[in-house]
């Protein structure tokens, strides 16, 4: 019993002589909060989207995810060391691709590959743990504009063995419009006279525009592959997204 008492007295001194030390951080660090200032930067990483319909019949079909490539440039305006939103210009592709037996005679391959131009407003809410490395969720909209792309169809036991068609007003809603949310990471690198500021993410881009043209509803413009669009309803875009952003905190000399 005597022994365990003087365990717990020995831990007891060993913590509280820890938690009496003191962080050493740059003498800029000390006066400035770099968690408060505004910073801008690039980011890149992968987009996975897929096609979403509200057609019975063709969420039954076996859909795939695409693997592209997203790019964009952002500034960070924090509102306190725990809020903040953000302003993004991207480059993205959406769509997705379809394959399947058309009657049980042969074989159709459909891709949807539309390029966008996407400004976002996510807002940060930063969990903080520790000054240089804070977890974060983000939540905000998310409004594209299409800039280029194709439709492909293959089919080849048919003699015509498949077409490729440029994205334009008759084949797809230009307009974008979307909800992003996910959680990532941040890491404040501190250097002589700046602050480096490295984040990583995974989030899920929720698309609630129709991407189908007024045209195809319309019926006056004919879809690319006829047996997999009931455009009577809904094409959706979805996805998962991957992203490495690094910003720049500048050295001001008013703060310190």
């Amino acid at each position: 019993m005597t022994k365990k008492i003087l365990l717990f007295l020995f831990m007891l001194h060993v913590f509280q002589t820890l938690s009496a030390q003191e962080v050493q951080l740059p003498s800029y660090a000390l006066k400035v909060n770099y968690n408060e200032k505004m910073f801008f930067g690039l980011k890149g990483g992968i987009n996975m989207p897929r096609l979403y319909y509200t057609n019975k019949h063709l969420q039954d079909l076996p859909h795939n995810f695409m693997i592209s490539p997203s790019v964009g440039a952002f500034v960070e305006l924090p509102f306190s060391t725990v809020l903040s939103v953000a302003f993004e210009l991207n480059y993205q592709q959406r769509g997705g691709a379809t394959s399947y037996i058309y009657e049980q005679n042969y074989n159709v391959s459909y891709q949807f590959d539309a390029h966008y131009i996407s400004i976002r407003f996510p807002v940060n809410c930063y969990i903080p743990i520790h000054p240089s490395v804070r977890p974060y969720l983000f939540f905000g909209p998310d409004m594209g504009y299409v800039v280029g792309g194709k439709i492909a169809l293959s089919q080849p036991e048919l003699e015509i063995s498949g077409s490729e068609v440029v994205i334009n007003n008759s084949n797809v809603n230009r307009v974008y419009f979307g909800v992003l949310c996910g959680a990532g990471l941040r890491f404040n690198v501190e250097l002589p006279h700046s602050t480096l500021v490295i984040k990583t993410d995974a989030a899920l881009n929720w698309g609630l525009s129709d991407t189908f043209s007024k045209a195809e509803h319309d019926d006056t413009a004919t879809p690319t592959n006829v047996n997999a669009y009931y455009i009577h309803d809904k094409r959706l875009s979805r996805g998962l997204e991957i992203h490495l952003s690094i910003g720049y905190i500048p050295y001001i000399k008013d703060d310190i």
